[in-house]
């Protein structure tokens, strides 16, 4: 059994098509009953935040689609420095998403999922083959993180 309190904030647009790669991770997340409790921020995550603050995790995840890497890899990175980070469909930048985070809990985490920018311009509902593997990808990044942490605490 788990001894951290984890959550997970997926970001993006199910009716963009690929954009919806970390929706879609949420919902295996939920599906295999990991013990993370997912906060759907969809194009807007900020509204999940007072949600998040009253579940006081003791780390939080981030995922959204990114694009600009190799298409189907699944990178956890810093975005301290915002250059890192490729392609956002919502309105506030990330970094500035995950600085807002950490003011309330000091271990999170970007978990970006690359996908291929022409699956995500259009609106259309779906997820291509390679985005699903690589939410399954993200699964068991998310599962070595959490080792990580459960070896630290």
């Amino acid at each position: 059994m788990s001894s951290i309190k984890k959550a997970l904030l997926v970001v993006g647009n199910p009716l963009r098509g690929d954009d919806g790669v970390a929706p879609y991770l949420g919902n295996l997340v939920e599906r295999e009953g990991l013990g993370w409790k997912v906060f759907y921020g969809e194009d807007v995550p900020e509204n999940e935040f007072n949600k998040i603050r009253e579940y006081a995790p003791d780390l939080v995840v981030v995922a959204d689609a990114t694009t600009g890497m190799n298409v189907g890899s699944v990178e956890v990175m810093d975005l301290s420095d915002d250059r890192d980070y490729m392609y956002s469909t919502h309105n506030i930048p990330m970094p500035i998403l995950i600085s807002y985070l950490r003011g309330f809990c000091e271990a999170v985490l970007f978990l970006g999922l690359n996908v291929d920018i022409i699956n995500t311009l259009e609106v259309k509902e779906g997820l291509s083959e390679v985005a699903k593997k690589t939410a399954q990808k993200g699964l068991l990044k998310l599962k070595e993180i959490e080792e990580i942490f459960e070896e630290k605490n």
